[in-house]
């Protein structure tokens, strides 16, 4: 061995923890994942379907998820990138939806603060399918 080998074996081992460490760090392993319910529901506002509206639950403890509302109302929350659903137990929820980008009023909430900021909105998010559907009435 020469000393050229030498030198590059602590290197090489340096390099090699640390590749090891972030790889297992960036696996997102399962075992930091809660156990989660499967939540889906339909949102409407004054009878009908709300579009394009952000829906986060938030646990007493934990992690939130977050989801987003299609066409027809309907949404189904993420806990993270690779998995769907909430923690189990009691959710505060929060329902917001912002005016269209470029406009007047696309940084206010189009949605009473009742239903985002001041929420008294809850959800009980239990082990398996959870249908959770909120009918808002913006008066």
């Amino acid at each position: 061995m020469n000393i050229m080998q030498l030198y590059h074996l602590p290197v090489l081992r340096v390099f090699f923890l640390l590749t090891v460490g972030l790889l297992t760090a960036c696996s997102g392993g399962d075992s930091d994942v809660p156990e989660l319910g499967q939540v889906s529901g339909t949102i409407t506002l004054d009878g009908q379907p709300l579009e394009g509206a952000s829906v986060t639950f938030e646990p007493q403890t934990g992690t939130l998820s977050t989801g987003s509302t299609d066409a027809s109302g309907h949404y189904e929350l993420v806990f993270n990138k690779d998995h769907q659903g909430a923690v189990l137990g009691t959710h505060t929820v929060r329902i917001s939806k912002r005016g269209e980008p470029g406009t007047p009023n696309d940084t206010q909430d189009q949605i009473p603060a009742k239903f985002n900021a001041n929420s008294k909105l809850t959800a009980e998010v239990k082990a398996g399918d959870n249908t959770l559907n909120f009918d808002l009435e913006s008066k």
